[in-house]
């Protein structure tokens, strides 16, 4: 689930709401044991929470990025982040994790790529092509 920069900043592919994949996820018709979601966005994750409670699973850096939404910087600048090993090593590691899960929901990102190229195919997948900012 990209968020942060995708929206603050209002480039790239259009992400999906929470709402929307809750609503995709109920499309599937499979009661899951758990759920992985792989997202930087703390607004975001804790939608998930919310939703999902303990059925969620998901590895967080310690860092928050408190990310601004009004300043718009890219997330690869974000003080928190810049020249944090630890956040690019988690950040893989969920992008590993993805890959190895049955069914993915996923907007068109680099680290959605990235986990097709890793994974062995999945049994259900739903990608968001939803254009670009204007």
């Amino acid at each position: 689930m990209r968020g942060t920069d995708y929206i603050g900043r209002k480039y790239h592919e259009k992400p999906p709401s929470p709402e929307m994949v809750f609503n995709d996820i109920n499309k599937i018709k499979i009661k899951y044991d758990w759920m992985f979601i792989t997202t930087e966005d703390d607004i975001i994750r804790e939608k998930f929470v919310k939703k999902y409670g303990k059925k969620l699973k998901y590895i967080k850096d310690k860092t928050n990025i408190n990310y601004d939404y009004k300043k718009k910087p890219l997330l690869g600048f974000n003080k928190n982040i810049m020249g944090n090993f630890s956040f690019m090593k988690i950040y893989l590691i969920n992008i590993i994790i993805l890959s190895k899960c049955k069914d993915i929901i996923a907007s068109k990102t680099a680290g959605t790529m990235i986990a097709f190229v890793l994974s062995k195919g999945f049994r259900n997948k739903i990608i968001y092509n939803l254009g670009v900012y204007k």
